[in-house]
């Protein structure tokens, strides 16, 4: 389910058996690095997206939570102020990410992955990446669901 009226009605008559939230941590700049950064950004959504398709009726996938590259101390205590918030709803909170910065969190919710430029690609080659990173996403997804 999504941040949509549509899908937050039928959250709120099936929210028992919703028991995840996604929500995509994509980082702005305006430096010589935007483009990447957008790159990185559509990456991710794109991702989230696709496992909302997947995984819908167990996840919701929340807006994304959008910050500033330069400013990102602020972010840190900002997130984990998100994380204790949606936690009080939802038995696991995921915050997926392509930023190097969250790589090495080590914190159970953080999921990492390697950025893809999708730029350039075809439709097949681009549904198959997403695939692939996808699968790896559900394996530490099924793990954390099994471990609770």
């Amino acid at each position: 389910m999504k941040w949509k009226v549509k899908d937050i009605d039928q959250y709120l008559r099936a929210k028992e058996y919703v028991d995840t939230a996604i929500v995509p941590l994509v980082p702005l700049s305006f430096d010589s690095d935007l483009k990447q950064l957008a790159s990185k950004g559509e990456f991710i959504l794109t991702l989230a997206n696709e496992m909302e398709r997947q995984l819908k009726g167990r996840i919701l996938l929340l807006p994304p939570y959008t910050y500033l590259k330069n400013h990102e101390g602020d972010s840190d205590k900002v997130l984990k102020k998100w994380k204790d918030t949606i936690k009080m709803h939802f038995k696991h909170v995921i915050f997926l990410t392509t930023d190097e910065k969250w790589r090495g969190n080590g914190d159970e919710g953080w999921i990492w992955v390697p950025p893809v430029p999708l730029e350039h690609m075809d439709q097949d080659l681009k549904r198959k990446i997403v695939q692939d990173q996808l699968e790896q996403i559900l394996n530490i997804l099924l793990q954390s669901w099994n471990n609770s």
